[in-house]
């Protein structure tokens, strides 16, 4: 079945994981959105060999909506369809309660920037078509120096549960998939700065991670791929509205 599928952050992580996934299949058109272009670029010409689809990538800032409008008036004269929608963008900036700067930084891309895309997209997206949102286990839970991230990612939630209902007439499908330790360069990255601030080595505070993960062990972003995958197929059309977690147990079925 030949589909056109947009996906933001696709350089690194997640993203980056979702469109290996999708890039399999040659019947396949992948749009692939950055901030990072040439980090994006640079992946793509690596795989050059074994990506099946038909491959672009662009340049984006999703919290800038000028720019979003931009891009979307200029897709539009090139594709008749975009059938799946993956929004994986997004930062992960910690802070304190008074850091105003930092609120306005994660919500306007975490949560500001998904609406942005999402609502300049469906526009280009026929019944049955598919959007799937990337929020986290914060989602549904709080953790210190993050108001920020945890709030933009409970109202991804809560946009996908009331989109999902708006679009249910025309049988698109909205969904949200909640990770937790994720093995993604956002996650080292805040290990890292963990580790600066106990005064550990990077090696440690990993360890002690896993020993709070009833696995033992990280999530790979593939995980997360695969799910992406059903929820994007012909078997997950009656599933939508739903906040799916993929945490390895840490979150014991919050």
């Amino acid at each position: 079945m030949s589909r056109t599928i947009l996906i933001t952050g696709a350089a690194k992580g997640i993203g980056r994981a979702v469109a290996e996934n999708f890039a399999a299949d040659a019947s396949h058109r992948l749009i692939l959105l950055d901030l990072d272009l040439p980090e994006l670029q640079r992946w793509v010409d690596e795989q050059h060999g074994q990506i099946k689809a038909r491959v672009e990538t662009h340049a984006a800032n999703i919290a800038d909506l000028p720019g979003m409008e931009a891009f979307f008036k200029m897709l539009a004269k090139q594709v008749d369809y975009v059938d799946v929608l993956v929004n994986s963008a997004g930062i992960c900036n910690e802070n304190e309660p008074e850091d105003l700067h930092n609120w306005h930084k994660v919500i306007s891309v975490n949560l500001n920037g998904t609406f942005y895309v999402t609502s300049l997209c469906l526009p280009l997206m026929p019944d049955r078509g598919r959007i799937i949102n990337m929020s986290s286990i914060l989602g549904r839970a709080g953790k210190v120096r993050n108001t920020a991230y945890c709030a933009s990612k409970h109202g991804i939630v809560g946009m996908t549960k009331a989109l999902a209902m708006d679009l249910a007439p025309r049988l698109i499908t909205v969904n949200a998939i909640l990770p937790a330790w994720i093995d993604t360069p956002m996650l080292q990255g805040e290990l890292a700065a963990q580790a600066a601030i106990a005064g550990l080595t990077q090696e440690q505070i990993l360890r002690n991670a896993k020993k709070k993960l009833p696995m033992r062990r990280f999530i790979q972003s593939e995980e997360v791929a695969a799910m992406v995958r059903y929820l994007a197929s012909p078997e997950a059309g009656g599933v939508t509205a739903q906040s799916l977690v993929i945490d390895g147990g840490v979150g014991l079925g919050m």
